[in-house]
This record gives C-alpha cells, structure tokens and sequence, in this order.
C-alpha cells in the first residue's frame, strides 16, 4: 500500500469519470482503470453545483464554450430561498462572490443591521445580499454578464459563477474527451465478490468481475453510489447517519419541459418550501430538472406526491399532470472513514448530505482533488499518516456542511406543520455553534468567517451570513448598537443610507440593460442558436 502505481475505480457515473479524469490527467505515474456495469441507471435529474467547481474545471482546462453545450449546461449565480422563512412567499438570495459591501467597507454587515434598525421598512432581510453582493442583482432579474468594465463591484465572471448540468452528461463528457485519451482503461462488469490479502481482513487482493475475472490494483475507488460496495459491503465500514440534525431522507424527481424557456430558464438554483421539506427546480438547456425533498416521518409518499403536483400545477396544470415522477431514498450520512487501507470512497459511497446547498458534486470533486494532491506528493508513495490526515480533512468538511445545512431549518420562523415546528422548536442541533453565533460581537464576521495569515478578516462572507439574515437575523442587537454611538450614529447612517440607494439605483438600471440569462447563453455558451425551439 506504501507505494500505489495502480488504481481502479469501480462505478462510472458523475463521480467515477470526475475522478478517473482526474487522475488520469493530474497523476501520469498512475495507471488507471474504471469498471462500470451495464445494469445500474442514472437517475437523471440534472445537478446544481457551487462555486468551488470552478477550481476542478481550471485544473482538467475545461472551457465552458467547449463542455456545456454538451452536458446542456446553464449558469448559477445564486440560491433562492422561498418560503423558508415564513409561509408568505417571499425569498431571498445566497449570492455566490466575496467582497464587502457597497463601500468596500469592514463594518458594512453590520452597518446594514444599523439601518435595518432604523429603517425596517426598506432594510428587509431580503436586502440584506443586496447591500452586501452585487451578484444578487444579477440574480434577481436574470442577467448574465462577464463584468469585463467592472460596474459590479467585486463580482468575478470566472469564479462568482456555478452551473445547473446534466450530471449523466457530464461524466459522458469527461470519459470522452479526457478519461479514455488520457489512458484510462475501460471495463464493463459487475463486480460480484473480492478476496482479502491472506492474515489482514482489511487489505482487498483483488476484485472479481462477472464471477471470472480478477482485477487486481493498488488502490481500489469506490463510486458505486449509495450502495457503497466496496467501502461499505466488502470493507463493513460503519455508516453513521444524520438523522438527528436532519429530517429529510425522500425524494419525488421528475423532469419537465419548458412552458417559456426565457424566462424559466433562471441563473439561480430556487428552493422552495413546502409543507413537509422543499422542492428544488435545475433549469437546464433543454429542460428543468424538479424534485420534493421530504421526511418520511412527517408525511408518506402518496401525500408527498400528491403535494408536489399541486405545487407544480401552479405554474402549468397540464405539466404537473404529464410529470412521471420517480421516488429516491436518500441516504444522508457518511461511512466512518472514507479511506481505509486500500478502499477509498468518493461520491455517494461515502456520504451524502442532502440535497440542499448543493454538496453532492461539491463533496464529490473536493475531495477528488485532496486524494490527487495525497497521490501526487511523492509520486504515488502514500503514509499512513497521510491517509489519516486526508480522511480528517473529509469529515470535517461533510461535518461542516452538515451544520450549515441544518442551520436553513433550524433559523427558520415557521410552525404552520408539525414538519417545521420539528425544526424550529423541537430539535436539537449544535449548541456550541449557536451559542457561538448569538454571542460574539460581529457576529456575522466571526461565525464560519475566514481568518487571514495577520488575523484579519477576509472579505468573503461565509455562507450563513446569508442564510441568517434571509431568515430574519440581524447581526448586531440594539443594545450593540447603543453601546457603540461612534461608529453607528444617525447622521453617518443616514449619509450611508442615502449613498446606498443611489448605488443600488444605478445598478439596477445598468443590470437591466445587459441580455439575460437565457440570451447570454444562446449568444456565448450555445452559437447562436436554439435547436429547441426550432424544433
């Protein structure tokens, strides 16, 4: 195991092409392999990415005028949250970018919580990404631009957009064009049992495919999904589950065609919530990618489904009607460890959250990428150390996601069902976290914040910033803002306040004059042209 030359990946699907890719193109010591049967399907809904992505396809030198028309790809500038904070129908974004707010001042987060004091009214928790992120313009009217002059203040083409695409697609793509040229050798098979090195019961031998055949490697990939064959079933690696933090373990997926492609086809990933959970919606090229992510605890099937066309009805009858919609049980939680010996699982096969937040690719290709830095340090030679320090890495990650994820539910201001007075009010999540949160000082800087190297904050605002403030949360208290009359008094507030609507007015109108989303597309992404609808 100290030294591994040799790798085969078994499953092919998104997670076994993204990771023969990589590695085929990262790691030329390696000789690769994937196995993939005939029998398991996609399900083929399409996938919402973030944009740590962005990282992956700079290192594989993929283009997007090159390998999104073949995966019928649409960009991602945001998350849109309806309904998560009361059932009233608002919304409000998670906008991908750093940057500090409109002034490109430190005290701005906490300078929109001042105004929101003083002026509720306009300071909605809506605004609050408004204030902060100039790439929430672009996604609340649909617009798309590369930000070549630079009006939207910090907003960078290149890493401040993800990407809706057909997942199925997109490991066709990557087996095609980099995979099978870079070498990687390809094998349809099942595999159907494995023999154990002979005194360890940890180390695999070698694999059998089709009952006959032995396939031997240093170092075997597991991306057979949920089914975790290898890291679960042959290396009976304990599968810990979240279900304390996480009630949602169903989903209804369906696909279904555009009505009016311009203006469904958003540059946002939207959320909605329901009842019983909530409902995504991918608008990809050719078509949208819908789901109900529900909790079998506090609703069955029937009643989900049930729900779930009623909610697509409201946008076209005949539609919701016409959906044939598919039933997945979704599996969150994680294995134990991720790598033991010479079993790594990547994907699905070692854990998943759910889909909210988007951390199914993103846990994918994250750690593709920390497996192919363990691989490339001294050329293939691995340590046991190294293989600890990488399966700590990855826990502590899906571990963060985790709470991140919990906290969309345990914010929320809902009670209508007992689904999200379970969130609200009855669960228990993190503790520690909370009470990290609700005590700091600037709170929102401090909480998931990022430190720099001289122990000063970075511009990037985490994640939660977002969330929270989208879900009713200020980041300062009244009595913070008593307390510090220097930085906070009315007059300079009102300077700011007036300074602000006139910055927000000017990009506004200048967001509206660029093409939209759908029109940026077909322009740059696409040719020119629409095959869709001159059909």
């Amino acid at each position: 195991m100290s030294k591994i030359e040799s790798v085969v990946i078994i499953g092919g699907g998104s997670s076994g092409w993204m990771t023969a890719a990589a590695l085929s193109k990262l790691c030329p010591h390696l000789e690769v392999g994937l196995i993939e049967s005939k029998n398991v399907k996609s399900i083929g809904v399409g996938e919402s990415t973030l944009g740590h992505i962005n990282r992956f396809l700079r290192l594989l030198d993929l283009k997007d005028e090159d390998w999104m028309p073949a995966c019928n790809a649409t960009y991602k500038n945001s998350i849109r949250f309806t309904n998560f904070r009361e059932n009233d129908g608002t919304h409000f974004e998670y906008p991908f970018g750093a940057g500090w707010d409109f002034t490109d001042k430190p005290l701005g987060l906490d300078t929109w919580s001042a105004l929101k004091l003083i002026d509720p009214d306009t300071y909605t928790p809506d605004t609050f990404a408004e204030f902060y992120n100039s790439n929430t313009f672009l996604a609340k009217y649909n617009r798309q631009t590369r930000n070549e002059e630079g009006i939207l203040r910090n907003y960078d083409f290149s890493r401040d957009t993800a990407y809706h695409l057909d997942a199925e697609l997109f490991g066709q793509y990557l087996k095609d064009k980099i995979a099978i040229p870079n070498g990687v050798k390809y094998y349809q098979g099942d595999i159907d049992g494995f023999k154990h090195i002979s005194g360890n019961d940890l180390t695999v031998e070698y694999l059998i495919m089709d009952k006959v055949n032995f396939v031997q490697a240093d170092l075997y990939i597991d991306c057979t999904g949920f089914r975790s064959l290898l890291l679960g079933e042959y290396m009976g690696v304990e599968f810990l589950p979240f279900d304390k933090k996480l009630a949602n373990n169903r989903a209804l997926a369906c696909r279904i065609p555009y009505v009016d492609r311009e203006n469904e086809m958003h540059n946002v990933t939207d959320c909605h919530a329901l009842k019983n959970g909530w409902v995504w919606n991918i608008p990809l090229w050719n078509r949208i990618g819908t789901g109900y992510v529900y909790s079998s605890r506090f609703t069955t099937t029937e009643e989900a489904t049930q729900e779930f066309r009623e909610h697509l009805s409201k946008t076209d009858s005949k539609r919701a009607e016409e959906a044939e919609i598919k039933s997945i049980n979704i599996s969150h939680g994680k294995r134990r460890l991720s790598w033991v010996r010479n079993v790594c699982g990547i994907g699905l096969s070692y854990g998943f959250v759910e889909p909210l937040e988007s951390t199914g690719l993103l846990t994918t290709h994250e750690n593709i990428i920390k497996l192919v830095e363990v691989l490339n340090r001294r050329s293939g030679y691995v340590s046991r150390s190294e293989i600890d320090g990488y399966n700590y890495a990855v826990d502590y990650e899906v571990q963060s996601f985790v709470d991140f994820v919990s906290m969309h539910y345990a914010l929320s201001m809902r009670e209508d069902t007992p689904y999200w007075r379970w969130a609200t009010q009855i669960n228990e999540y993190n503790p520690t976290m909370m009470s990290e949160f609700m005590n700091k000082n600037h709170s929102y800087q401090t909480f998931l914040g990022t430190m720099t190297s001289n122990n000063t904050w970075s511009p990037d605002l985490a994640g939660i910033n977002y969330i929270a403030a989208g879900l009713g949360l200020s980041s300062i208290s009244t009595i913070e803002l008593l307390r510090d009359k220097e930085s906070f008094n009315e007059e300079a507030l009102m300077d700011c306040n007036r300074k602000y609507k006139q910055y927000r007015d000017y990009i506004v109108e200048h967001v509206k004059s660029l093409p939209t989303h759908y029109e940026f597309l077909r322009d740059n992404i696409y040719g020119g042209v629409d095959e869709y609808l001159q059909k």
